[in-house]
């Protein structure tokens, strides 16, 4: 039997946008992935906000910078907010985190339900139903924190730092976050996995990137960083996406097909 010649790469692009509109329309017909992730994150703000709602003026000393002899001017020379903007931003990309892993298992795990599985692989390369299920949580992710982070930086006092960077940080966390949920969702769904198996299974992705995270956040709330340290922190987390996406692209067909 003759090999057929690889698809042409226009050709899966269009199987993918094809699948990513489907998606799109099913969701705003059940509207499951948006109220999932709607209610958790708003109730979570609350709770966060009531929470917080005098921590953010709470302010601690630097114990181990105070000199002989302690007086006034050096205990307030050392004094420092008790919660400070790295922390802020690592707390709201941990709300962003539970909030996608509650939603974003839905991209797989509907199919499966709904019995298009057979119908999807028939009909269109692994490559494009991995890239139409990751456009579409990618673009679910970043609607959630264009909601959900101007919201959170009144209720908690967060700056935004340079913008440039903040921005470049957000969409490397939105990246990250969507490709880690898309791969996790397959795995979880051709295992029959539950929503408990789904957070197991991203469990050791999401170490990785919220310490990546942190490192970003710490750059991005320093004063004049070094050129070097931006390019490796952020950089870093923008590379987590890309390295995450090119593997799950080249091992998607084993899990797909099986």
């Amino acid at each position: 039997m003759t090999p057929q010649p690889p698809p042409h790469p226009a050709g899966w692009l269009a199987q993918a946008f094809a699948l990513l509109g489907k998606d799109v329309r099913a969701e705003a017909r059940t509207r499951v992935a948006v109220s999932a992730v709607g209610v958790f994150t708003f109730s979570a703000l609350l709770l966060i906000g009531l929470a917080t709602l005098t921590l953010k003026e709470v302010r601690t000393v630097n114990l181990l910078r105070l000199v002989d002899p302690i007086t006034v001017a050096s205990v307030e020379a050392q004094m420092r907010p008790a919660w400070d903007p790295p922390a802020k931003f690592g707390l709201l990309w941990v709300l962003l985190c539970f909030a996608a892993f509650t939603g974003l298992a839905h991209s797989f795990v509907h199919e499966e339900e709904a019995g298009t599985t057979m119908a999807l692989r028939l009909a269109m390369l692994p490559q494009a139903v991995y890239l139409g299920k990751l456009l579409f949580n990618l673009v679910l992710i970043t609607v959630v924190a264009l909601l959900v982070t101007p919201v959170y930086m009144m209720m908690t006092g967060m700056p935004a730092g340079n913008p440039l960077l903040f921005l470049c940080v957000m969409m490397s966390g939105c990246g990250g976050l969507a490709s880690a949920a898309t791969i996790v969702a397959a795995l979880a769904a051709k295992a029959r996995g539950t929503g408990a198996l789904y957070g197991a299974m991203g469990l050791p992705l999401l170490v990785v990137f919220l310490m990546l995270l942190i490192n970003a956040a710490n750059t991005l709330y320093t004063l004049h960083p070094a050129p070097l340290r931006v390019v490796r922190d952020v950089g870093g987390l923008l590379s987590y996406s890309v390295l995450l996406i090119a593997l799950s692209s080249l091992t998607f067909h084993f899990v797909w097909e099986e």
